[in-house]
């Protein structure tokens, strides 16, 4: 038995609350950088595994998404063993499993400790109110919260995250959106107290990502919002409303902000539309340097198409002649996860990562028939954010993050957690 009761309430161990305050954190801890929300997650995950020995709960190991994704941290290990760069490779994947157990941890949390949804969900808001904050700090005033001056004389543009100089804010504030709307709306209900703080989240935070130069979270937000207005039932007419009044204010700062608009518009249409030496124009759906990358890995790929090259290896091979295309091949990774899979992972890596995608296809199918036909289940608006979250993780069309890298990993693996408890919870799987 999990715990005893004491003059009708739970009492819970010691260590089961300081998780869940570790788990309140992250939001914030990840804007600091790496380090300390890698080192939250571990700890809750370790927690977590004490938890489910002593008092043997399997439910949440006996399930069909702990057995996708253990098997596919194990391919993982067995990739890097196999690797020419087997050491250097394993330091990135014999500790991954840590993420699929804190997704499990976030599902145990929430099913174990009362409030601790709502408590996250007022945490999440809270920082992300405080990183939109500093972001027009940063945007206006040209320093952020502290104090910390930028210079942006030096051509940069881009806003930074609040405790730590990598310029990500913009893809911090696109992903974490749909996640934070759809507790919001989980907890909150349809009031007028939720339509409000969504409303003003949707346009401060659409104004700020466009203004942080980050294109590739500019075409993250338009995805989630499309995914948004076209599934979404009771809050699909707020989301067209606040998308046009973002867009107009959008509109107005192009014009009056040459810097904005030369990262935003003109630096885009240049690097996809190049002219080559004989003044013939040429579309590239991603930057030169991106297409440099794709085509190295593709080329690692052909070198070793069933394993790939080992986990987080592309740095160590694009400079081979062998592989290199220019100048612009090498980088840590080749900024796109599925085409960093194929490379480092192999034929078989990437086609069990691809039972993620099918299966988000799958649950929009359905939603969509039962949409449709006015029969069926449909998927409630708080979960059609959550997979618009997950989708983010997975869309193939835009440049991405390490796949491997800590922080991106816990921005990828919150949604999940939350996921699995709202889809336990409509099974009735109780206990």
């Amino acid at each position: 038995m999990l715990t005893d009761y004491q003059n009708g309430r739970r009492i819970y161990p010691y260590p089961a609350f300081f998780i869940s305050y570790l788990f309140y954190l992250l939001p914030l801890a990840i804007l600091t950088g790496p380090f300390i929300p890698d080192l939250f997650i571990s700890i809750i995950a370790i927690v977590f595994l004490f938890y489910a020995f002593k008092y043997k709960l399997f439910k949440y190991f006996n399930n069909y998404y702990f057995y996708f994704l253990i098997s596919f941290n194990i391919y993982l290990i067995l990739n890097s063993l196999a690797s020419e760069f087997s050491y250097f490779s394993l330091e990135s994947s014999i500790f991954y499993f840590r993420f699929t157990i804190f997704s499990l941890a976030v599902w145990f949390l929430i099913e174990h400790i009362d409030g601790v949804l709502k408590k996250f969900t007022i945490a999440l808001l809270s920082t992300f109110v405080i990183a939109l904050i500093d972001g027009y700090f940063q945007y206006f005033l040209g320093h952020n919260l502290f104090g910390h001056v930028y210079d942006w004389s030096r051509g940069s543009v881009r806003l930074r995250l609040l405790l730590n100089d990598k310029m990500i804010l913009g893809g911090y504030l696109a992903r974490l959106l749909p996640l934070l709307i759809a507790l919001i709306i989980y907890n909150f209900k349809t009031t007028r107290k939720s339509y409000f703080i969504i409303f003003i989240l949707f346009i401060l935070s659409d104004i700020l990502i466009y203004v942080s130069g980050e294109r590739t979270a500019l075409g993250l937000l338009f995805l989630s919002s499309i995914f948004m207005i076209f599934l979404m039932s009771k809050f699909k007419a707020l989301r067209v409303v606040t998308l046009i009044i973002s867009i107009i204010v959008i509109l107005a700062i192009t014009f009056y902000n040459p810097q904005v608009k030369e990262r935003n518009v003109d630096l885009t249409i240049n690097q996809i539309a190049v002219t080559d030496g004989n003044s013939n124009n040429r579309f590239n759906l991603f930057s030169l340097a991106h297409e440099s990358h794709f085509k190295t890995a593709v080329n690692i790929f052909y070198d070793h198409p069933i394993l790939g090259s080992g986990v987080n290896t592309f740095r160590k091979l694009c400079n081979d002649e062998k592989y290199k295309i220019d100048e612009l091949s090498c980088s840590t990774h080749p900024h796109n996860t599925y085409v960093q899979l194929l490379s480092e992972t192999g034929v078989i890596g990437l086609l069990i990562f691809l039972i993620v995608p099918l299966y988000v296809l799958y649950q929009i199918t359905l939603h969509l028939i039962a949409l449709f036909s006015n029969s069926g289940r449909r998927i409630e608006d708080y979960q059609i954010c959550v997979i618009a979250a997950i989708l983010l993780t997975i869309w193939p069309l835009l440049p991405t993050q390490n796949f491997f890298n800590n922080w991106i990993n816990g921005i990828y693996y919150m949604p999940i957690g939350i996921f699995l408890y709202f889809d336990s919870n409509l099974k009735g799987d109780n206990h």
